[in-house]
């Protein structure tokens, strides 16, 4: 134990020798506005709008906020067995997506920043109630998850005011019965022996430095 507090006493003075860096790009006290994504991916993309508040030079926190709209027309089993019957149901469909994240400096300098990124998400799918066991539909089911971000945010600053940045990292997915998807990896035997999508899946998912987006998940954000 008293090897472990040793160890990262002396990385707090690591880090703080680096931080405080006297070349270092000092944002204390400043807001920014942007565009960015989370890590993780499991409820869409993740992408969305960005505000950064950067308390002092060892802390700062961001909000990621996302949403779409989508007006379709699905097809509702009315009634069961004999009797039952197809009708078209009209229903609009929310995706949404919100992240809280702590940006934690780790290296500072004049022109580029390396910041360690701690995060939670919530995300999810709502509109009018409808639900379906339907593989084709399943997409649309209402419901929710969640997700935790672990990784690493280079950020390039191009002039005073814009910033470039990027990420690297972990996203941890807490797969909820109400908010999973389909998904190759969830599967189930149907009463005939066939294998259908799973809509009432449950556990955690997790990616190592998955970066599958053309821009490899990059941001902006103008600082005021």
């Amino acid at each position: 134990m008293k090897k472990l507090i040793l160890t990262i006493g002396l990385f707090l003075l690591v880090f703080a020798g680096l931080a405080a860096d006297a070349s270092a790009k000092d944002m204390s006290r400043r807001f920014g506005l942007g565009v960015d994504s989370t890590i993780s991916d499991y409820a869409g993309d993740g992408r969305g709008l960005s505000f950064v508040y950067v308390i002092n030079k060892y802390f700062g926190m961001q909000v990621i906020f996302g949403m779409n709209t989508t007006n379709v027309e699905l097809k509702k089993k009315i009634g069961k067995g004999a009797s039952a019957r197809i009708e078209p149901y009209e229903t609009t469909i929310i995706n949404w997506n919100v992240s809280l994240r702590a940006l934690i400096p780790i290296i500072l300098t004049a022109e580029a920043n390396l910041t360690g990124v701690v995060g939670f998400t919530a995300s999810g799918t709502s509109s009018d109630g409808f639900r379906t066991y339907e593989d084709a539909y399943l997409k649309y089911n209402d419901g929710y998850q969640f997700s935790i971000d672990l990784g690493v945010r280079p950020e390039w600053f191009v002039t005073e005011h814009i910033s470039l940045h990027t990420q690297l990292g972990i996203g941890i997915n807490i797969i909820t019965d109400d908010g999973s998807v389909p998904s190759t990896a969830l599967y189930k035997d149907g009463e005939d022996g066939t294998a259908v999508s799973s809509s009432d899946a449950k556990g955690v998912s997790v990616d190592f430095f998955k970066n599958v987006d053309l821009l490899g998940m990059a941001g902006m954000t103008f600082w005021f």
